[in-house]
């Protein structure tokens, strides 16, 4: 009978005439859940083994050394610099030549010394006086030089004779006894804070003239040295205590051109007046000796 439905095939009949007996429900089903299984298993299959292709491998590092990385290189050393060096270098150079050039300068200054401005003419060395001091000189009134006198054998004339020197800034000194007073012991009294004479002394005033011409200068009381000598007897005037009209003390420094006055006390030992000679010298300078005509 048709009711429009799509016909049901027939059981199948078992050996013998017996119909099968009809299929559980689950059976229908089992085998589309098994295939889907099976399908399910392989999809998870092929995933885990993608998931495994697309993750790196884990590698215990620390057991392989040759999977470490390269040790770094030490952090290179500053190169030294050359710099100073060549400053030492430049340094004793510079130090060198300041040397050198100082060394010039004081040649340069000692030929000048001796041979610079006017010739300087020399007196005779007085006792070997030559290689320790400035040698002086001796000119008349009118400016001459005069040899070979000035020295203890041979004095020049008092009052008539003016030594010099020449001095370490370039400059010459002049010095002029113009006046001797033999018998001065009145004349020192008259000062009551001087000092009497030895016992067996007088005193002595010399009047000296002093000049300096060229550069530099010149302190008299720093840088003469005035004395009396005789037989038995010298005196220097530093070495007394004694006040004059016109103390040496009492001239400041001379520079080009100045000329000053002073008078100074010295001593000598009584009866020896014929044999007494007055000896100049300046600071680095020779002796030079004058004596009465």
């Amino acid at each position: 009978m048709s009711d429009g439905s799509t016909p049901q095939p027939l059981p199948a009949l078992a050996p013998g005439g017996a119909a099968d007996p009809a299929p559980a429900p689950w059976a229908l089903l089992a085998p589309t859940q098994r295939d889907d299984l099976q399908a399910d298993t392989a999809h998870a299959d092929a995933a885990h083994a993608d998931t495994a292709q697309a993750e790196p491998a884990q590698v215990d590092t620390w057991s392989d050394p040759s999977l470490l990385p390269p040790p770094s290189a030490p952090p290179e050393r500053a190169r030294s610099s050359a710099l100073p060096i060549v400053a030492i270098v430049l340094s004793s150079l510079a130090l060198a030549v300041s040397s050198l050039v100082l060394v010039l300068v004081l040649v340069l200054g000692g030929l000048f010394y001796f041979y610079g401005g006017a010739p300087y003419v020399m007196s005779d060395p007085v006792g070997g006086y030559s290689s320790m001091y400035t040698p002086g000189r001796v000119t008349d009134a009118s400016g001459a030089v005069v040899t070979d006198v000035g020295t203890y054998d041979r004095p020049a004339t008092l009052g008539e004779h003016t030594l010099s020197w020449p001095t370490v800034s370039g400059g010459v000194v002049e010095v002029t006894v113009t006046d001797v007073d033999w018998d001065a012991d009145a004349a020192v009294a008259a000062d009551p804070a001087n000092p009497p004479p030895d016992p067996s002394a007088g005193y002595v005033l010399a009047t000296v003239d002093v000049a300096y011409t060229g550069p530099g200068g010149t302190v008299p009381t720093e840088d003469l040295y005035l004395c009396l000598e005789s037989t038995s007897w010298a005196s220097c005037h530093m070495d007394l205590d004694v006040a004059t009209a016109a103390p040496l003390r009492d001239i400041g420094a001379l520079t080009d051109g100045d000329r000053a006055t002073a008078i100074v006390a010295l001593e000598l030992a009584e009866g020896e007046r014929g044999s007494a000679l007055i000896s100049v010298e300046t600071i680095d300078g020779e002796p030079l000796y004058l004596a009465e005509r």
